[in-house]
């Protein structure tokens, strides 16, 4: 038996770790230049594996078909693959990280346990079945019995490929619709807050996430950020800047500098938030000029200020694009598929895994789990 794999992300590189294991024959193609490139920039370099909250609650898509490969393979079986191939991994609170905290080493390692065999720059343009398997077609036509595909999405063009639905809906597949997830917001009135970061709350659509908030030139990032962004655009996203104080604490805290005569405006905010995010709040409370003195400050001014801090509101122009996210939302429909399995109803012997289904999960290592689950229920069929 000849197998097939398409796209050397963590998907494939998994899977042709346990093909190799298995002692079945297989070719890795990549479009890429190297494999592995969108791995090597997961969790900022660190690369969050999994996490110990594993739990379909946690993914988006086709919810149901996602679940049986995360039970029969999940955060565990994870570990103890990684471990397999040398890579002990630790937990910091929930997520689940290589012990080197470099995604570097987990890339050297899947590569030299399937032996560094991937075939890159190598496009395949289609995928023709045939009386005994399949054709695939490069810049040359090979025959496989059984072939897996695990090109990813859209997301990150530059480190993935940008995903090969093609493959699947020139062979009638569906594909839902797709668009950016874990990814940033564009927002207009941020500009003069670049760079700054806060550890705070961000708000939208009653949903609630809470992180290192990172204001940027074009509007909005950070862990809360990206979580929470999928189905942003248009919206408003509300910003609790001091979660941990109540509107009537921070309130005391501005009467109590009040009765500092000797202080400005501005430095209301001195010592308790960065000071040009003070700024830019009291403008936003028509609080000007900042050398005013705090005793002139009239007690509803206060109070806006107090208000402002726990909801300092954006409105949600765009994401930043499928270039700037992390994952895709939405891929070829599942309904195509055996959830079992990963095999396809309708041309036996052709199987996905990864994010080119229409699945993906929320920030904390979901992603990884789910390529990596899909690939192992698929090799074990194929292994069958």
């Amino acid at each position: 038996m000849k197998v097939a794999i398409i796209g050397a992300g963590f998907a494939g590189l998994c899977a042709s770790v346990l093909l190799k294991k298995a002692g079945v024959s297989f070719c890795l193609y990549e479009r890429q230049a190297r494999a592995g490139k969108k791995l090597l920039a997961t969790g900022n370099g660190r690369c969050n594996l999994t996490n110990k909250n594993l739990s379909p609650d946690y993914y988006y898509g086709d919810r149901d078909f996602a679940s049986y490969a995360l039970s029969a393979f999940d955060n565990n079986a994870l570990i103890d693959f990684m471990l397999s191939i040398g890579v002990p991994c630790v937990a910091e609170e929930n997520k689940i990280f290589p012990r080197s905290l470099q995604a570097s080493s987990i890339l050297d390692m899947l590569r030299l346990a399937e032996g560094e065999c991937e075939i890159c720059e190598k496009e395949v343009k289609k995928i023709v079945p045939s009386k005994n398997g399949f054709k695939v077609v490069t810049d040359i036509e090979e025959s496989f019995d059984k072939v897996l595909i695990c090109c990813g999405g859209k997301a990150s063009k530059s480190l993935s490929g940008g995903g090969s639905y093609n493959l699947l809906t020139d062979l009638g597949y569906k594909l839902t619709p797709l668009k950016p997830a874990i990814v940033q917001l564009k927002c207009d009135g941020t500009k003069a807050l670049n760079g700054i970061k806060v550890n705070g709350a961000v708000t939208i659509d009653n949903r609630t996430e809470k992180g290192e908030i990172l204001f940027t030139a074009y509007g909005l990032s950070g862990p809360p950020v990206l979580q929470i962004a999928r189905d942003a655009s248009g919206k408003t996203v509300d910003l609790d800047l001091v979660p941990d104080l109540t509107f009537n604490e921070i309130l005391e805290l501005f009467n109590q500098k009040q009765s500092l005569d000797y202080l400005t405006a501005e430095h209301l905010f001195t010592g308790f938030l960065n000071k040009q995010l003070g700024r830019e709040l009291l403008r936003a409370c028509d609080i000007t000029p900042f050398s005013t003195p705090v005793s002139k400050i009239k007690p509803h001014q206060l109070k806006a200020l107090a208000n402002k801090v726990k909801k300092f509101s954006f409105e949600i122009k765009d994401t930043n694009g499928f270039e700037n996210a992390q994952v895709t939302a939405g891929g070829i429909s599942c309904e195509h598929f055996d959830k079992t399995t990963m095999e396809s109803k309708k041309h036996k012997g052709l199987y996905l895994a990864g994010e080119i289904l229409d699945v993906d999960g929320e920030c904390g290592g979901y992603n990884l789990q789910w390529a990596f689950s899909s690939a192992c229920v698929a090799v074990e069929d194929i292994i069958k």
